[in-house]
């Protein structure tokens, strides 16, 4: 939800009050799934009358309708307020290693379009994914323009690349073998060169699925937590961080980058330039290979060898649980170090390590608060591949939500400010 700093209250006019207030109305819709005008009141803090102009003028923007009557004390009904689907829809670009998914959704979160592309940019130049991403979004523009009257305003592209404190640029990347580039200005360019409107920013894989398993955690009803760790220990293997619902995204963009914490200092070399990060011990990737699985994984795929080598690990069969077993013991000092960090009161495991949580637990590792009910819990992930669509559909959401104003206007909206969920 969008704050406004009180601090800055020589800055703020009717104008600024009113965006503002018209992203809380937005925002607590898209919380509650919907609300009557009295729930939102009660919510916001704002008056009646206000709730009464804000969500007048937020109906005939397009951003809400009407969705049926919802029981009330004493036995009055009340209209329902939803998000509307005839407007705003958002999207994302999920770039894996051997595949883009392009998905759309409108704004109250119908499933427009979800496509997938057979193309691997490992090794080729980052202007053949520029020119490939542009491309799609152009694309879907028309499609949506044609065939449901919709105008696309921002687009999430989803990657496992380290993204800038502004949201656009990225680091440089072995996987693919990038450099340091903002490829969120190049598509952008791109876009507009050929007549585009839709706002591309880029986004972190591991970030986006993180976002999604809190928010799935606590619509589920669990309280909500005040710090937020996510840890993927597939491939990629990486993590993020939540801290009073933003991302903790960090100056560089690499906070939460799990897999490269220091397990070993006598280890092996990452490709990161340091020795026994706890990637090339505990990521899917790794365990299959130590476990002499690399073979397997070839001829049947990941999951395949994954399965036979926790089966071998539970027959006992070395390398196989010798293996498991240091994965599970890393993992938790990884778990471990980043607590003793950030102090967060939630953890949430993804991957195939999600099935290993009592393992996790069950380490001894002297005192800890791992597991500790009421101050920090542990889960396991719930929404598996699709975590990271969903995180960036909500982001990109979420983003249409707090510049509700500026959309109203007509304006332009600038890409460096555009995730005002991230810190």
């Amino acid at each position: 939800m969008p704050q406004t700093s009180m601090h800055a209250a020589g800055r703020l006019n009717s104008r600024s009050v009113r965006d503002h207030n018209l992203s809380l109305v937005l925002h607590e819709l898209h919380r509650r799934f919907s609300g009557s005008r009295s729930l939102i009141c009660s919510a916001t803090g704002l008056t009646p009358g206000a709730v009464t102009l804000l969500v007048n003028e937020l109906m005939k923007a397009g951003f809400i309708e009407t969705g049926g009557m919802l029981e009330a004390e004493g036995g009055r009904r009340k209209k329902q307020l939803v998000l509307s689907g005839r407007t705003y829809p958002v999207a994302v670009l999920l770039l894996r290693h051997e595949s883009v998914r392009l998905v759309c959704e409108s704004f109250s979160g119908e499933r427009l379009v979800d496509e997938v592309y057979e193309r691997d940019f490992r090794g080729r130049p980052v202007e053949d994914f520029v020119s490939f991403a542009a491309g799609l979004i152009l694309e879907l523009e028309q499609r949506l323009s044609t065939d449901h009257g919709l105008t696309l305003e921002v687009v999430g592209v989803v990657s496992p690349i380290s993204v800038l404190a502004h949201q656009t640029g990225t680091l440089p990347n072995a996987d693919f073998g990038w450099p340091m580039l903002d490829i969120g200005a190049s598509i952008r360019s791109e876009i507009a060169r050929k007549g585009g409107h839709a706002t591309a920013v880029m986004m972190n894989d591991a970030n986006c699925a993180g976002w999604a398993e809190y928010r799935a955690l606590v619509q589920e009803g669990a309280e909500d937590p005040h710090g937020v760790i996510f840890i993927d220990t597939d491939d990629p293997m990486g993590g993020s961080f939540i801290f009073d619902g933003k991302v903790y995204n960090g100056a560089l963009g690499t906070a939460m980058g799990i897999g490269h914490i220091q397990i070993n200092a006598e280890g092996e070399r990452c490709l990161c330039g340091k020795r026994g990060c706890l990637t090339l011990y505990a990521s899917r990737e790794a365990v299959i290979g130590r476990s002499g699985l690399t073979e397997v994984a070839n001829a049947s795929g990941s999951d395949f060898a994954l399965a036979e080598l926790e089966r071998r690990a539970e027959m006992g069969e070395e390398p196989a649980r010798e293996t498991l077993e240091r994965a599970v013991r890393y993992v938790r000092i990884a778990i471990e170090n980043a607590l003793t960090l950030l102090v967060a009161d939630c953890v949430i495991i993804g991957g195939y390590m999600a099935a290993h949580l009592d393992d996790i637990l069950a380490v001894d590792n002297g005192f800890t608060s791992l597991g500790v009910p009421g101050v920090t819990s542990l889960h396991a992930a719930r929404l598996g591949d699709e975590a990271a669509v969903i995180g960036g559909l909500s982001r990109m959401r979420g983003a249409v939500i707090d510049h509700v104003g500026e959309i109203i206007r007509g304006e332009t909206l600038d890409p460096s400010t555009l995730l005002q969920d991230t810190v």
